[in-house]
């Protein structure tokens, strides 16, 4: 008769059976190596500039006056807009900007010189393709510089030519001057706004599908009769492997791929350490409860591209969460990334400590208990459909995780 294991033996037996389900699954390592590696490189390349350049605008000149000829040198001489065409009809700018040939216009009406020099109302029409935001604020912040120098330089002439004092006419024109210094994003470029948050969605995208799929597997392998470690072994020390691994690869995302993008990050390494536990153990528990209801691996890569986009949207950093419907909102925080990314750009970018991250460390702890608790549900179920299936000689279990449970 062959002898039983010793708790200590089984353990480590069931710990090597995990690794085994990871490391020899060439699906899964591609997953995990593969497209971290690949997304963490090829992700920000598109946005390696941060910032967009100089950007080809078109003037239409109604008024053709001096200071209207003025207004359009100093528009070209802003770091932003260069003036790229000077069409002599809005059908014709229409056309330049459906085609791409600039990305913004400048209209300069009729009677332009005579009425700023008259301080009567006039007004300069801007016009650019919204549909790149940070190619759109730099034509409207180029033309933006342009006129508004060009309104202080005359109305200083103006009180010149009325003889008032010099040394009191810089503060009549301008009274307030506005400085600003972006606080969390230095260069105001994309990969500073947008990365650090679809890092953290990249992780738990890649680890649903990675412990999804080898929770799947593994029902199916049991289910076949094949050799597995116990449940109540195997589940806790693959939850364990999957967040030892993906802390690695936290550290080389928010350390190694923050510092070659020049990314800002203000976390103290032990709250980001602490964090990211909580966040990738719930994330696993969610995954491994995914694996628990599908039937087949390719439906969790199916979940994971369909969720993808609503997740970004909803998180909170591209649209605020504030304008979401409060049912949705509330919706989308079962799923662990919403409250993931939430906690992790208020610690890495903004600085917050981890005191101050008691919502979103409320949601995670929620979510795990709540897929921890599904996960357990599952197990018992599952355990006595087999009892009974047994007692009544049943043929074969009614579902592949039945097969499973009760070592």
């Amino acid at each position: 008769m062959k002898r039983a294991p010793t708790p200590p033996q089984a353990l480590w037996q069931a710990f090597q059976a995990e690794l085994a389900n990871i490391f020899t699954d060439r699906a899964v390592l591609l997953v995990i190596v593969g497209g971290l590696l690949f997304y963490a490189v090829l992700y920000p390349l598109p946005y390696q500039k941060s910032v967009p350049g100089e950007q080809a605008i078109a003037v239409i000149d109604h008024d053709r006056t001096h200071l209207a000829r003025k207004l359009i040198r100093m528009a070209d001489a802003t770091p932003q807009i260069r003036v790229a065409a000077r069409p002599d009809s809005m059908l014709e700018a229409e056309a330049l900007l459906a085609n791409n040939a600039v990305h913004g216009l400048l209209v300069i009406p009729s009677n332009f010189e005579r009425d700023v020099y008259r301080g009567r109302p006039t007004s300069l029409s801007f016009a650019g393709d919204a549909s790149y935001f940070l190619i759109y604020g730099n034509v409207v912040e180029g033309l933006l510089t342009a006129a508004t120098t060009l309104s202080v330089e005359t109305q200083i002439v103006a009180s010149l030519m009325k003889g008032e004092s010099a040394a009191q006419i810089p503060g009549q024109v301008m009274p307030v001057r506005l400085i600003s210094k972006p606080a969390f994003n230095p260069t105001s470029g994309y990969v500073n706004y947008i990365v650090p948050a679809v890092f953290v969605l990249i992780l738990h995208q890649t680890l649903l599908i990675a412990a999804g799929s080898v929770t799947i597997k593994d029902r199916a392998r049991r289910f076949l009769g094949r050799p597995a470690a116990p449940l109540h072994l195997a589940l806790p020390l693959r939850v364990m492997t999957f967040v030892l691994i993906y802390l690695l690869f936290a550290m080389l995302y928010f350390g190694f791929f923050f510092q070659l993008y020049g990314i800002p990050h203000q976390a103290s390494p032990w709250a980001l350490l602490l964090f990211s536990l909580l966040f990738f153990t719930t994330t696993c528990l969610f995954a491994l409860w995914l694996g628990a209801l599908l039937p087949r691996p390719e439906l969790v890569t199916v979940i994971v591209l369909v969720t993808s986009l609503p997740i970004v949207f909803t998180a909170g950093f591209a649209w605020p969460a504030e304008n979401l419907p409060a049912w949705l909102d509330y919706l989308t925080l079962l799923i662990p990334a919403k409250p993931g990314i939430q906690g992790f750009l208020a610690l890495n970018q903004l600085g917050a400590p981890l005191a101050s991250l008691g919502r979103e460390v409320a949601i995670l702890v929620g979510l795990c208990l709540l897929y921890g608790g599904g996960l357990i549900y599952l197990m018992r179920t599952q355990a006595r459909r087999r009892a009974r299936n047994a007692a009544y000689d049943h043929p074969a279990p009614s579902s592949a995780w039945g097969a499973a449970v009760d070592e």
